[in-house]
């Protein structure tokens, strides 16, 4: 913070709070993006607990220490450079090696399982004038996610990777004010 970073949100546990290193998942949706338009293995990759609107459902991915990471395998048998930037609120990532003939596909992403959000939560608060409301958490649907990848190499081999998503029903929490009348 004392360098200019400022606290994004992270989902931990049952809510959305503002931390330091928050808003990595969005390096993290845009590099696991890039891997899959480049036609390589992922090894490890986990979804939020709900869906982010700004990602939707089933191609993004969350990182957070030390337990949960996103890691893809360079098999083209070449380097690869990674060249990453920003545009105004756009984050910007490009390989560069060699082109090896590989064919990548992504299915049509499959929706189901939808659970519509808890009903809303509210919290007496004396912290807020009266009749005023400031909501932590927005509802969400609850949804599993089905994402099929196939990379086709120029000698045959076919390589598929089924990514399941699993997001989680979210509650509105909102305060409610109880406290000092202007």
């Amino acid at each position: 913070e004392e360098d200019g970073f400022l606290k994004e949100f992270v989902i931990k546990k049952d809510r959305s709070v503002k931390e330091s290193g928050g808003g990595l998942c969005q390096v993290a949706t845009t590099l696991f993006r890039l891997a899959l338009n480049a036609g390589l293995p992922i090894a490890e990759r986990h979804n939020h607990l709900y869906v982010v609107s700004y990602y939707g459902p089933g191609l993004d991915a969350t990182i957070y220490g030390p337990n949960v990471d996103l890691k893809f395998i360079n098999d083209t048998g070449s380097y690869l450079l990674l060249q990453s930037k920003t545009a105004g609120d756009e984050a910007i990532m490009e390989f560069y090696g060699r082109k090896d003939g590989r064919i990548i596909s992504i299915a049509e992403l499959k929706l189901y399982d939808k659970i519509p959000p808890p009903k809303p939560k509210y919290i007496s608060s004396l912290e807020l004038p009266q009749g005023e409301e400031k909501c932590t958490e927005q509802p969400r649907f609850g949804v599993t996610a089905e994402a099929n990848y196939q990379v086709s190499y120029p000698n045959g081999k076919i390589n598929s990777q089924n990514f399941k998503s699993v997001y989680q029903p979210w509650q509105k929490v909102c305060l409610r004010g109880m406290g000092y009348n202007n």
